[in-house]
């Protein structure tokens, strides 16, 4: 869950068409009239990465969000059952917080991909997720699309899905060198917890029904 609290607004003046912000808004709130970038306030989330591209011209500004939002797909009005078996699809608690500056849980997530919401994008509306720094809650959210057979494809040039095996990166894909280098980030001890079904700090399976050696519907791997 996400509440709006600013937006973005565009200086023609200063605006040389470059299309960096469109690029990476991951809420398809900006786009392109001839040379110049307009903003759609509805859908702009404040996340400010299209402040941080425009940052050699300056033609980006924020703004209070006139009309703030709250983003969300409260939990009585989906299935619970139909969410919880899409998380098992995708490897994810229910109530894990896969958006840690929204706090967007992958519940949501699910209920809105359930409900028809099948783009990235879409999904930043319905639920939150994204709507900052989009560091980790992408992936999550791609496994959710390709648990419940969405496959999204984008152009190279569409910095916002990371095109190059986007739905591969997670923490069982980092090599053995990249985790020793950051001992902090504990990425042994995770990878140890995923692949042992444990959640990290807590001896509770994730799901019970699907253990190390079995498919996601509990056949022999």
């Amino acid at each position: 869950m996400f509440e709006t609290s600013a937006v973005v607004a565009v200086s023609g003046e200063a605006c040389v068409g470059c299309r960096q912000c469109v690029a990476v808004c991951p809420a398809d709130a900006l786009s392109m009239e001839g040379r110049q970038a307009v903003v759609d306030e509805s859908a702009c989330v404040g996340c400010f990465k299209c402040v941080e591209a425009c940052a050699p011209f300056g033609a980006i500004s924020v703004v209070r969000d006139p009309n703030p939002r709250v983003l969300t797909v409260p939990a009585e009005e989906y299935s619970q059952p139909e969410v919880d078996e899409l998380c098992r699809r995708a490897r994810l608690s229910p109530d894990a917080k896969v958006c840690v500056c929204t706090g967007t849980s992958a519940a949501e997530i699910a209920a809105a991909v359930l409900a028809g919401v099948e783009e990235p994008e879409q999904l930043t509306l319905a639920t939150g997720v994204r709507s900052k720094c989009g560091m980790w809650c992408l992936t999550p959210t791609m496994r959710l699309l390709a648990a419940h057979g969405v496959e999204v494809t984008r152009p190279y040039n569409d910095r916002r899905l990371y095109p190059d095996g986007c739905t591969d990166v997670a923490i069982w894909t980092i090599p053995d060198d990249v985790a020793d280098k950051y001992p902090e980030y504990r990425l042994r001890e995770n990878l140890a917890a995923v692949e042992s079904g444990l959640a990290l700090n807590s001896p509770t399976p994730w799901f019970p029904d699907v253990q190390p050696g079995q498919d996601l519907d509990g056949n022999p791997a």
